[in-house]
């Protein structure tokens, strides 16, 4: 029956609402949940997988950058570019204006020695065929942070005094023997007292393979030979880059480029770096994903207006526009696609929480991503919806009706 029909029988043109629309879709889509479901697998785990990965990304990424902080991002080293530039960098004087730059936490010299016998007895009880020496003050032995097993580290005093005391890594305690302090080595045929033995260090990892003795005994022991030395500096975080440019012009005003500073990278780019590697493949993959959602749902409506053929030809048959028919089948791809969405959504929350509390971490949720993941799964079966129902505008209401 044509509108002018229509008019002429007192008979108004049917009409919807877009409540009555969308409300009408969800009861289809819930009238078979677990077709519905499997139907919408591909946008849930799509959902799930956008959300998940990029709330792992941040919480990683926060975790990343609090270890990076403490492990790297707070050392800086400045060494010689010059073999005849000589000790007085690492004086008092250079030192106390290093340390009173704002970001230094602690900052002390080391110097390295060649590889030496060291024994437990005079003669015999050798630890290796040699082990390098490493002269470090308080200051530089606080900012490595050994962690002791037994013992003291060296303090002020000893510094003051050249005294002859040791720190042990254990690999090399245990080569000689020695599980306790007050036990005494020889270096070079000489006594020293073994104050502490450690196992790990936070900075320096290199100590771990030498025998630390105070700084000023080091030097005494070295005498006119050549040593490999530098300053160790703690830096409060993020503060590493901005030291690294000040201390060399700190220690040696009248030529600061005969000192090379090396600070680590700005933790802050290194972690942008990470999560933008990631977030490509995270994305990548809920694309993929989302495709194949996007076409299982193409295929359900498409098959489902196959199945519904006599019921569109009802519709047609009674009145209903073809264009509202349209906007039936288009809404309910659409519903499902959203539902799909919410449902991996909170998937991906779920287990962005779960990861994170057993990994003791902070999670990082932002339901930002929650609701683009939702609208995008939305928005994809709004068109996995399209062709199912321009195709359902070609079902003839006679047709339809005698099947």
């Amino acid at each position: 029956m044509r509108g002018g029909h229509r008019a002429e029988l007192g008979v108004a043109a049917p009409r919807i609402r877009i409540g009555d629309l969308v409300r009408e879709s969800a009861l289809s889509v819930l009238r078979f949940p677990a077709r519905s479901l499997l139907t919408a697998l591909g946008t849930v785990l799509a959902a799930a997988a956008f959300v998940s990965t990029l709330g792992l990304i941040s919480t990683l990424g926060q975790q990343v950058s609090s270890t990076f902080d403490v492990r790297r991002a707070t050392e800086v080293v400045v060494r010689s570019e010059d073999p005849g530039l000589g000790r007085h960098w690492q004086g008092g004087a250079a030192l106390d204006r290093l340390r009173g730059l704002n970001g230094v936490a602690a900052a002390g010299p080391r110097v390295i020695l060649a590889e030496r016998p060291v024994r437990r007895l005079v003669g015999f009880g050798q630890a290796g065929p040699g082990v390098r020496i490493m002269g470090a003050d308080p200051d530089t032995v606080r900012a490595m942070a050994p962690n002791l097993l037994v013992g003291r580290l060296f303090g002020p005093f000893d510094e003051a005094t050249a005294a002859r005391l040791v720190l042990l890594p254990r690999g090399i305690a245990d080569e000689l023997g020695i599980t306790r302090t007050q036990a005494a080595v020889f270096v070079d045929d000489q006594a020293y007292t073994v104050a502490g033995i450690y196992d790990d260090v936070l900075r320096r990892p290199e100590a771990l393979q030498m025998v630390l003795m105070p700084f000023s005994t080091a030097n005494r022991l070295a005498g006119a030979e050549s040593a490999e030395r530098d300053v160790l500096i703690e830096t409060s975080p993020g503060a590493a880059q901005l030291i690294g440019h000040q201390a060399p012009l700190a220690l040696h005003p009248a030529a600061p480029n005969a000192l090379r500073s090396i600070a680590p990278p700005d933790p802050r780019a290194l972690r942008r770096e990470i999560e933008a590697d990631v977030t490509r493949s995270s994305v990548l993959i809920s694309v993929l994903t989302l495709i194949i959602g996007t076409v299982s749902i193409a295929n359900a409506a498409t098959a489902g207006v196959s199945a519904r053929r006599s019921e569109i030809g009802l519709r047609r048959a009674v009145g209903g526009r073809p264009g509202l028919i349209f906007a039936q089948l288009v809404c309910e791809t659409t519903v499902l696609g959203a539902l799909g969405g919410l449902l991996g959504a909170l998937l991906g929350l779920c287990v962005t929480s779960a990861v994170s509390l057993w990994n003791a971490w902070t999670p990082i949720l932002d339901l930002h991503l929650a609701f683009a993941a939702a609208a995008t799964c939305a928005a994809t079966g709004l068109l996995a919806g399209l062709i199912p129902a321009t195709r359902a505008l070609h079902v003839q209401p006679v047709a339809a009706l005698q099947r």
